[in-house]
């Protein structure tokens, strides 16, 4: 498994919304932010599919709520917050997220929850297990959780159970 980024504010200085346009797959967005996170994040994954994995074919369906590649080739799943654009990739079937960690109740989480949160870090971890769980759409074999770029969590689940953690965590050079 892999797992490329992108920072959306630097990539936004050398390309303009018109070159991400064509990344939307039709879609229209209410916010220019929302805009920016799918389209980078559809940019991402279909040039990595095919710049590092070789793959011919890089059209995206959804089948029951989560995007696939149309011809298949390899599992991918997609995930923002902040200026992070994310994106997992493996030959099994995986779900990924990222947040920005950010000042939270402690004592509220862990009575709403039913769990003790210690720190700021065990909350996110928690958190981004639980939502790259509902991406992967079944109970996964393994997860790998990490700090990132300081003030993120990010949490990649497998359905793969010889699964350790990432073999890299890359930023994408557009």
């Amino acid at each position: 498994m892999e797992i490329y980024y992108i920072n959306s504010e630097e990539f936004l200085k050398t390309h303009d919304s018109e070159f991400l346009r064509k990344y939307t797959d039709g879609c229209e967005f209410k916010s220019m932010k929302r805009f920016v996170q799918h389209a980078l994040g559809r940019y991402l994954v279909k040039t990595v599919a095919a710049k590092i994995y070789g793959l011919d074919n890089t059209e995206i369906t959804i089948e029951n709520d989560k995007p696939k590649f149309k011809n298949g080739g390899i599992c991918f799943s997609i995930s923002h917050s902040g200026k992070y654009i994310s994106a997992a990739f493996d030959k099994n079937e995986c779900g990924l997220d990222i947040e920005e960690m950010k000042p939270r109740d402690l004592d509220s989480l862990s009575k709403r929850y039913e769990r003790e949160f210690a720190t700021i870090e065990d909350f996110y971890k928690f958190w981004t297990e639980y939502e790259a769980e509902i991406k992967l759409q079944s109970p996964p074999a393994n997860k790998y959780s990490c700090k990132f770029q300081e003030n993120f969590m990010l949490t990649v689940v497998s359905a793969d159970s010889t699964f350790l953690q990432p073999s890299c965590i890359s930023h994408y050079e557009a």
